[in-house]
């Protein structure tokens, strides 16, 4: 018994000094070894577990983007903001067990570290929050790192990385000033070497010191061992030579890619031959095309298939063979693989040569396309957007060419051939509906292989799609009801749909899809093939203008106002069009400038275009000055309330901005301007012609709104309190504009002596009258008493004219410019 009790006793003993030996305070070997152990097998190894698994999400999820420069190394997937930290699992959970095993298994005695994995656990901390985007906090972690005097491995290491942390916070010549002399000192075989001197290839990146770079990351390249990096290296080595125009060496460097064949990442691989073939100057065109397309017929590349046919493609645009181009081009972005990076690169290559042509509304079409595939508030979306918005006047008034001239093409046509027409356009559009189900029956074929396309009809897509072709062809668009053949049914069913709706404007026709129920459906009237064409020919004549003052396109603005003077197009629209056309071939001193120019002046005189070139020494003075700063100083006259000056003024200018971003402003300046001197009606209709010429644009927004507000307020009609408040009017022929200005001298000097609170102002009323006008009359009877004044008394006697009105009064004579009517009744 009691050797039993001395066996428990000496076992609890055995227990008592194991667990006292584990203590982190104490630097036994035991204990040394116990921490040591733990930490490397458990909870680090977990950590650099869960680190690996992040790092190979990355890579595997990182889109490669060939069209610019590779980073040295990739840190952040596509969509993710740089300043925020990753959504990628894994580095949070490796940052965790390293603060664990930092926590709970450091021995730090008098400033001494026992424990040997901490300083590993330490370089995994600074790795995970590198990687997770926190670069303050992993700094820290690598500084921690090398002031506890880590074992030279990994000092030099944590070193590296610190460096790599501050290129990522911007501190790149720190970083170059810290690595330069390790990458000197360093021996090739040194495992560390690729590292440091890749990492000083990605701080002179940051500098944009493209020859510096290009030395450092071919060092790395070549010591390498992981053949991935070796191949990312070697393609980063290439992007820089063929920057510096060095062409030869590049080629060197991408085909030491291909050399490495399955051993590097097929992706970076088949860039690689590309580029290659590209850059061999040992080959023709043809050549090179032969060696590319060779690639397309290897079933591994099909994944990469987009980017072999978008290097096709711009070779045939670099040979001149457009059309191949476009069709390549084409047939890339409809790669089932397509990355968003060959995508964004076709869209824009495709805008940019079509642009260059001056199809405008083909560059936009590209331009729409390719503006979703970027964040709404990125710099490249912005820009393209401004684009866009630069080419809207082109899009609409193109667009409006086009349905236009269609119209008006088969407006033209007898009955029969109208009939004929749109027999041909019924058939079309079924052979090229059949052709789209073709396409997609066969997409899904290859999709879902093993499976037979059923029979029966409810399963078949192709015969449904059919099925409501022939039912629209011969019954056209009918309401799922009871009686759906019959006509009268249904007009009985939409009347009563059109009771329930209050605000229905009459039941639907049923519209088939048949030659007879298009020709119908075509514009009847005079007025409304008049509406047409006078549409037709502002759009043709803004093009033209917009293609000469926005795009200096000169030759699409002939073509397009050429065209339209063969229109039989009213005078107002073609007196534009040949201004614009005699400033086009003045440039070029073409013998059609003096046609122009005599028939500007001999068919219209009186026009501002005709005015503008007969006065040859105006004509110059104008062509000096810039539209913005002709806008600027009418901009100032209307401020200044010189009404007239300004109208003068704003007419040359309305030729000289016309096309240009300016024209819509100048028409809307010029319709206030017509408001203050001509009223309410007359600026009403000149928003209505704002609104009209230039609806899609801001402006036009504008004029909508203020004639909205007139009409809801009738024609500005005041309905408040009228308060006796009066004014003392004194008209003036705009002629006399000497003598008004001496009366208004006078009567101010006059009034300032006698009657302190009165005020006087000199206003422009119309282009025939001016008014002095005294200002602050609480009570009639004060105009009575101060006319006894000798000086005043005087004034008011040269002017028998004038009358006193209510302040509201005053200001709908203002409006309505009827101040005559007014007079009378008051008198």
């Amino acid at each position: 018994m009691l050797k039993i009790k001395n066996s428990h006793f000496s076992i609890l003993l055995l227990l008592m000094g194991i667990s006292f030996s584990c203590s982190t305070s104490k630097k036994g070997l035991l204990n040394k070894e116990y921490h040591a152990l733990t930490t490397r097998y458990n909870v680090l190894f977990n950590g650099k577990e869960a680190y690996s698994i992040g790092k190979t999400i990355l890579f595997q999820a990182f889109e490669e983007n060939f069209y610019e420069l590779l980073p040295v190394e990739p840190i952040n997937l596509r969509g993710e903001n740089f300043d925020e930290t990753t959504i990628i699992p894994g580095f949070d959970r490796a940052e965790e067990k390293a603060v664990k095993a930092i926590q709970k298994h450091s021995i730090k005695i008098d400033e001494t570290q026992y424990n040997s994995q901490i300083d590993e656990a330490y370089m995994l901390l600074g790795k995970a929050r590198y990687f997770d985007r926190r670069f303050f906090p992993a700094l820290e972690a690598f500084n921690f790192l090398l002031e506890s005097g880590a074992n030279p491995s990994i000092y030099l290491e944590g070193k590296i990385w610190r460096e790599k942390t501050n290129i990522r916070l911007k501190n790149t010549e720190l970083a170059i000033e810290n690595l330069s002399v390790l990458a000197q000192s360093l021996s090739k075989k040194n495992k560390f070497y690729p590292l440091v001197n890749a990492t000083l290839a990605d701080a002179y990146i940051q500098l944009k010191q493209l020859d510096s770079a290009s030395l450092y990351i071919h060092r790395a390249a070549i010591q390498e061992p992981k053949r991935k990096n070796k191949a990312r290296y070697l393609f980063i080595s290439g992007q820089l030579l063929e920057t510096l125009q060095l062409r030869d060496s590049a080629h060197l460097q991408f085909k030491s890619i291909g050399q490495l064949n399955r051993k590097a990442p097929r992706t970076i691989l088949i860039q690689a031959k590309i580029k290659e073939m590209l850059l061999a100057s040992s080959l023709e065109t043809d050549e090179k095309l032969d060696q590319i397309e060779k690639l397309l017929k290897n079933f591994e590349n099909e994944p990469f298939q987009h980017r072999i046919q978008s290097a096709i493609a711009k070779l045939h645009l670099g040979q001149g063979q457009d059309s191949l181009a476009v069709v390549y081009f084409e047939k890339s972005l409809q790669a089932p693989s397509i990355d968003s990076f060959t995508e964004i690169q076709n869209y824009q290559d495709l805008a940019a040569y079509y642009f260059e042509k001056g199809s405008y509304l083909k560059t936009g079409e590209y331009l729409e396309r390719l503006l979703p595939l970027f964040e709404d508030s990125s710099f490249r979306y912005n820009q393209i957007k401004r684009q866009l918005d630069n080419l809207s006047d082109i899009i609409l008034y193109e667009q409006s060419v086009k349905e236009t001239d269609s119209i008006l093409e088969i407006l033209s046509m007898s009955e029969d051939e109208q009939l004929k027409y749109f027999n041909n356009y019924i058939e079309e559009k079924q052979l090229s509906t059949k052709e789209e189900l073709k396409v997609a029956s066969d997409k899904k074929r290859f999709q879902i292989l093993g499976r037979t396309e059923a029979s029966f009809y409810f399963y078949n897509p192709n015969l449904i799609i059919q099925g409501k072709q022939n039912y629209l062809a011969v019954w056209g668009d009918r309401p799922n009801v009871d009686n759906w053949r019959s006509a009268m049914a249904i007009e009985n069913i939409r009347q009563e749909n059109k009771n329930k709706l209050s605000d229905s404007k009459g039941s639907n026709k049923i519209l088939q899809e048949t030659p007879e129920s298009f020709v119908g459906s075509l514009p009847q009237t005079k007025a409304e093939h008049d509406s047409i064409k006078i549409t037709n020919h502002k759009a043709y004549l803004q093009l033209g203008m917009i293609y000469k003052e926005k795009f200096k396109n000169f030759s699409l603005a002939k073509d397009r106002l050429y065209h339209l003077l063969n229109l039989k197009t009213a005078d107002e629209i073609k007196v534009q069009a040949l201004y614009h056309l005699f400033r086009m071939e003045s440039e070029t001193n073409s013998p059609k400038a003096k046609q122009h120019k005599k028939n500007l002046l001999e068919s219209y005189p009186n026009t501002p275009f005709a005015q503008l070139i007969s006065d040859q020494e105006n004509f110059d003075d104008f062509k000096l000055n810039t539209p913005e700063l002709l806008y600027k100083n009418v901009l100032k006259l209307y401020k200044k309330q010189l009404f007239s000056e300004a109208l003068n003024e704003i007419e040359p200018l309305m030729v000289l901005s016309s096309g240009s971003f300016l024209e819509p402003k100048t028409a809307l300046l010029k319709a206030h301007i017509i408001g203050r001197m001509k009223g309410v009606d007359e600026w009403k209709k000149a928003l209505a012609q704002v609104l009209s010429n230039y609806s899609a644009t801001e402006e036009a927004k504008n004029a909508n709104i203020l004639i909205e507000k007139i009409e809801k307020n009738k024609n500005l009609k005041e309905s408040g309190v009228v308060y006796k408040n009066y004014k003392w009017i004194f008209p003036f022929l705009s002629t006399e504009s000497k003598l008004s200005q001496q009366f208004f001298e006078k009567l101010k000097t006059a009034l300032t002596i006698n009657k302190n609170s009165w005020t006087v102002s000199l206003d422009p009323f119309n282009e025939e009258y001016t008014f002095v006008v005294v200002h602050g009359i609480r009570d009639l009877k004060e105009t009575k008493s101060i006319e006894r004044n000798n000086g005043i008394s005087d004034l008011v006697q040269q002017n028998e004219e004038n009358f006193v009105a209510l302040a509201s009064q005053y200001r709908a004579i203002i409006k309505n410019k009827n101040w005559k009517t007014l007079r009378d009744e008051s008198n």
